[in-house]
Formats: C-alpha cells, structure tokens, sequence
C-alpha cells in the first residue's frame, strides 16, 4: 500500500482483525519517522466494513476530504517536533524551503473532518495559531542553529585530514 497512487477503497471482508487494523492503520501512517509518514499511503478513501479505528476513520477522511494536505496534516498530527538535522547539509539554501512547507502545512490547523463518535466536525491538527507559528519558529531555530555545528564538522574533518596529507596542508597554507 505504501507509494500507492491508485487505489482508493479496499474490501477486508466480513470484519478487521486487531493485527489487521494496527497493520492498515502504520500502512496509512507511518510514525516510526517523518519520511515514512511522508511515504504513507494517502490515496485510500474507504474500506468495507466500516467500522474501523478512530485513527483508521481520520486518516480516511483526511484523504476523502482534503487530499492535498493529507501527508503534511499527518505529518503535524504524528510528529510533535521536527527533526531538522538531515537538512543541515543543504547550509541556508534549505531555510526558504522549510519555511515554505510550514506554509502549506497551515491549513491543516483549519480543515475539518467528522469525529468517528460522534456527528460533530473536528479539526485535523487540533493546534492554535500561536502553538502552530511556535512550532514553526522553533524548527527554524533548530535548523539555524545546528548549522555551525555542520559547519564545525567540515572544518575539523578538513583540518584532520590535512594533518594527516601533506598535499592538502601545502594547500592550507
């Protein structure tokens, strides 16, 4: 199911076993990382019986309803902090772009869908806007700040290896 494209209901039969759902349920969203939640499936919109988990419900409706924001909305329903650190690499030319996906990841604080209990509308990412612009800001920070220490890494692996190379200390000097 994972990097599915096409298919969009799925039949299990009479009834989903426990192993059945917790396994549909990871195939949906993965959490064990934000790129395996990225790399979900968000295409399926329905699956027979109907009665499924709370999270198999939301996840459903998330690709029904609104499919455009389904892998950033599961994205901030999952991970509470994001990992900034496999970006550090990029230097500030990465900055631009993670602002940006904060940005078309904000409406995912405002979408609805219907809670599985009851007939009510609930939001997709509970989160106000100030929890939202905090978390944002807080990544920024993480990613800024871990940048002299890529930087750091670079300098020091260069300075080693010049002690140890004659022809690069020539070129140090």
């Amino acid at each position: 199911l994972v990097g599915n494209q096409s298919l969009i209901s799925m039949d299990f039969g009479d009834d989903i076993s426990v192993t059945s759902a917790g396994s549909f349920s990871r195939a949906l969203c993965d959490t064990s990382s934000v790129n395996n939640t990225y790399l979900s499936n968000h295409t399926i919109c329905e699956v027979f019986p109907e009665d499924v988990t709370q999270d198999i419900s939301r996840y459903l409706q998330l690709h029904d309803k609104h499919p455009q924001y389904a892998a950033r909305c599961k994205i901030l329903m999952k991970h509470r902090s994001l990992d900034m650190t496999p970006f550090l690499h990029w230097g500030l030319k990465f900055l631009p772009f993670a602002v940006d996906w904060f940005e078309g990841a904000k409406p995912c604080t405002m979408l609805t869908i219907y809670d599985a209990n009851s007939a009510s509308r609930r939001r997709v990412v509970d989160e106000s806007d100030e929890s939202f612009e905090s978390r944002k800001l807080t990544a920024m920070y993480e990613f800024i700040h871990g940048i002299p220490l890529e930087a750091m890494k670079s300098h020091n692996g260069l300075a080693l290896a010049a002690a140890y190379d004659k022809k690069i200390a020539r070129i140090e000097e």
